[in-house]
C-alpha cells in the first residue's frame, strides 16, 4: 500500500526540448525485446548487464539494479517512447548527469559525488514501427528512499506509542533528528549549489533523496538521484523558449509554482518575487521543505506530556511549529491530488485552473509558508537558552 501511495505522487513527467542531447548508440530490432526482469541479461551500448531486483520507480520508467560481467552494480533505467522528439527528451536525462558530474568534480572528491554517474546509454529501435526504448546505465547510489526511511521511523513510533519513553530515550530522539537533518542540508544543499549553474534537478523530494546510515559516529550519508526532470539552468533562469515546463511533485513546490499552474508562466512577468523564486529558488525550496518534513517526522509526537525540565516554553513552540507545518502539509496534499489525477486520466485542465485561482491555491500556500517561517523563528530563539542535554541544543543553529 505504501509503495502504491508513492508511486501515486509522483510528477507528472514533462516534454522539454533542448539541443545537443547525449550521443547514444541505437541497436535496430525487428522484434520486442525479453520484458526486463530479474535474471534477463542485457547489452548496452556494448557491455552485458544481468538484471539482479528492481530498485525503484524513476519520473519515466522502473529503475533495475544489474551487475557487469565483472560483478560491479549499476542501477538502469528502461524508458518507452515513440519519437524523435521524446527520444531527445529522455536521452537529456543522461546528458544532464554528465553534466553534473563535470561540475561536482570541480569542486570534491570524485568518489563523493552524491549523486550517479552515467556509464552508458543506448536506443533500441523497432524496424517495423516508431516505438524505440532508452536504456541508461548509472552508478548505483547506496541507500533507501529518504521516504521509506521515514516510514519506517512512523511506524516504529507507532509501535511504541503506549510505551512512554524515558527522559533520556526522549532527549536522544530529538537530537538525533536534529543531527539528521543538519546531515541532509550540510551534505545536500552544497551539491545542489556546486552544479545549478549549469542544471536544476526541478524533483528534491525524500523520494528521490537517498540515506544510507553508516553506524558509529560517521554520520547518515545523503545521495540525490533521479534526473528525469532536471533542465538546463541557464535556459531556465533566462525563460527562453524550450526551457522546460512545470513539473515535479507540487507538495514541494513554492507559491510560484502554484501561480504559474493557474495563470501560466508569462503571468510571472508581473510579479518580480515570485519570478525570482520560480527561475532560481525550486531545488532549494523543496530541500527545504524536505529538511522541515525530515526533522519533525523524526521529533516525537508532541501530544503527550513532555518529561523535559525547563524546556516548557520551546515545547510550546516546537508543537506550534508542527501545527504550522500540519497545516501546510494538508493543505498541499489537497491541492496536488487533483493535478495528479488529472494528468493520470487526461482530465479537464482547465476547469482545474479556474477552479484554483477562483480558490486563490498560491495565496493559500503562501501564507502557509510564512505561518512556518514565522512558527521556525519563534521555535529558534525558544530554543537558544537550551543545554546540550536537552536534546534541544542544536536547533537554533539548524533553523537559522
Amino acid at each position: 500500500q505504501q509503495q502504491q501511495q508513492q508511486q501515486q505522487q509522483q510528477q507528472k513527467p514533462m516534454v522539454v526540448q533542448h539541443s545537443a542531447p547525449a550521443p547514444v548508440t541505437p541497436t535496430l530490432s525487428g522484434a520486442q525485446s525479453e520484458p526486463l526482469g530479474p535474471g534477463v541479461s542485457i547489452a548496452v551500448d556494448g557491455v552485458r548487464f544481468t538484471l539482479t531486483a528492481a530498485l525503484g520507480e524513476g519520473s519515466f520508467g522502473t529503475v533495475w539494479q544489474a551487475a557487469d560481467n565483472e560483478g560491479s552494480l549499476v542501477a538502469i533505467k528502461e524508458i518507452p517512447c515513440r519519437s524523435d522528439r521524446e527520444l531527445r527528451r529522455i536521452m537529456e536525462e543522461g546528458r544532464y548527469l554528465r553534466i553534473v558530474e563535470t561540475e561536482l568534480r570541480k569542486w570534491g572528491s570524485a568518489s563523493d559525488l552524491r549523486v550517479p554517474r552515467l556509464v552508458a546509454a543506448d536506443v533500441e529501435r523497432s524496424s517495423t514501427s516508431s516505438k524505440m526504448k532508452v536504456r541508461l546505465v548509472m552508478s548505483e547510489v547506496p541507500g533507501i528512499p529518504l521516504e521509506q526511511f521515514l516510514e519506517t521511523r512512523r511506524r516504529s513510533d507507532r509501535a511504541r506509542a503506549g510505551a512512554g519513553p524515558s527522559e533520556r530515550a526522549l532527549r536522544q530522539q530529538i537530537a538525533d533528528a536534529c543531527r539528521y537533518t543538519g546531515e541532509l542540508l550540510v551534505q545536500l544543499a552544497p551539491t545542489l549549489e556546486n552544479f545549478s549553474n549549469k542544471v536544476y534537478h526541478r524533483d528534491v523530494t525524500p523520494r528521490n533523496i537517498l540515506i544510507q546510515e553508516q553506524g558509529g559516529k560517521t554520520g547518515p550519508r545523503f545521495s540525490l538521484v533521479d534526473f528525469g526532470l532536471a533542465v538546463d539552468a541557464v535556459k531556465w533562469r533566462s525563460a527562453s523558449e524550450n526551457s522546460g515546463d512545470l513539473g515535479g511533485d507540487g507538495r514541494y513546490w513554492p507559491a510560484s509554482a502554484w501561480f504559474v499552474f493557474s495563470y501560466g508562466v508569462h503571468e510571472l512577468q508581473r510579479h518580480p518575487s515570485m519570478l525570482h523564486e520560480y527561475r532560481t529558488c525550486l531545488d532549494v525550496h523543496s530541500l527545504g521543505l524536505t529538511s522541515l518534513r525530515s526533522l519533525l517526522e523524526m521529533i516525537p509526537s508532541l501530544d503527550s506530556e513532555w518529561n523535559l525540565p525547563g524546556a516548557g516554553d520551546a515545547i510550546v513552540k516546537l508543537k506550534e511549529l508542527k501545527a504550522a507545518w500540519a497545516r501546510y502539509w494538508s493543505n498541499a496534499r489537497r491541492f496536488w491530488q487533483p493535478v495528479f489525477d488529472a494528468f493520470r486520466t487526461a482530465g479537464d485542465f482547465e476547469a482545474l485552473r479556474a477552479t484554483y485561482i477562483s480558490n486563490g491555491v498560491h495565496r493559500t500556500v503562501s501564507s502557509d509558508i510564512r505561518a512556518i517561517r514565522t512558527a521556525l523563528q519563534e521555535a529558534r530563539e525558544a530554543c537558544r537558552s537550551m543545554t546540550p542535554d536537552s536534546g534541544l541544543a542544536g536547533i537554533p543553529a539548524l533553523f537559522d
